[in-house]
């Protein structure tokens, strides 16, 4: 018997119709029937970082479902979308690809698929954003995880979606670890080596892009055995952050 291998996918997109905040019924939507649609596949799937008004996507897949779990993924959020611009900038075609969803995806490390999310939000940042998803992206492969980021020098395909194009600024980085112990050292990390950027912002879930411009925000999210943490209250305690 093969063993199936499994991913842990992200789809970071833009469905708002304003560009500083999401509409919190609206994710509601969104979640609930990405919850109830997936689960009848045997997919674990749940929203788990809200940045300005970005969403993130992430899925526990095992590697045959990954393009349809993306197609329904997508056509869930098209239902749902109040802006279109992200998912208007996908294409069959990659040379017509435009600015659009966010993409990355990384080998589950535990049969929990634990994961640990970062996701950008870019508010006149757009120069130093990518810089930011590469660092954090590298921090996971330096340690020996394997990680993922949506940037890219070109075209990303979107596994059964269609391409998007190199000018996506909103990017996303997925890491994935096979002990829970290992996510305090690895969020740590994270969260130190991004203050070395001018412009950047960690928030909580949910944060509308309320920064003075230009500037970056980013949320880090934990997703353990398809449920989501927020590490926004767990870091600013360990390091004794005034709030």
């Amino acid at each position: 018997m093969v063993d199936i291998m499994y991913y842990i996918s992200a789809i970071g997109i833009d469905v708002s119709s304003n560009d500083v905040s999401t509409n919190p019924k609206v994710n509601e939507k969104i979640d609930y029937e990405i919850k109830r649609k997936l689960s009848k596949i045997g997919v674990k799937a749940v929203l788990t970082n809200v940045t300005g008004d970005d969403i993130v996507i992430t899925s526990f897949v095992p590697e045959n479902l990954i393009e349809e779990t993306n197609k329904i993924i997508i056509d869930i959020l098209k239902k749902h979308a109040e802006g279109f611009d992200d998912l208007n900038g996908i294409s069959e075609n990659p040379e017509d690809a435009g600015e659009g969803v966010s993409y990355a995806i990384a080998k589950a490390g535990s049969k929990y698929g634990d994961a640990l999310i970062v996701s950008f939000d870019t508010y006149g940042g757009e120069d130093i954003v990518n810089e930011m998803a590469l660092f954090v992206e590298e921090i996971g492969k330096k340690f020996g995880y394997d990680a993922s980021s949506s940037v890219s020098n070109k075209p990303k395909k979107i596994h059964g979606v269609g391409y998007v194009g190199v000018s996506t600024d909103d990017p996303v980085v997925v890491i994935t670890f096979e002990e829970l112990k290992e996510l305090p050292k690895l969020a740590g990390m994270i969260f130190g080596g991004l203050l070395g950027f001018d412009g950047a912002y960690f928030v909580r879930r949910g944060t509308p892009t309320n920064i003075l411009p230009p500037g970056v925000i980013y949320t880090m999210s934990a997703f353990l055995n398809g449920n989501v943490i927020d590490l926004y209250e767990g870091i600013r305690r360990r390091f004794n952050i005034i709030d």
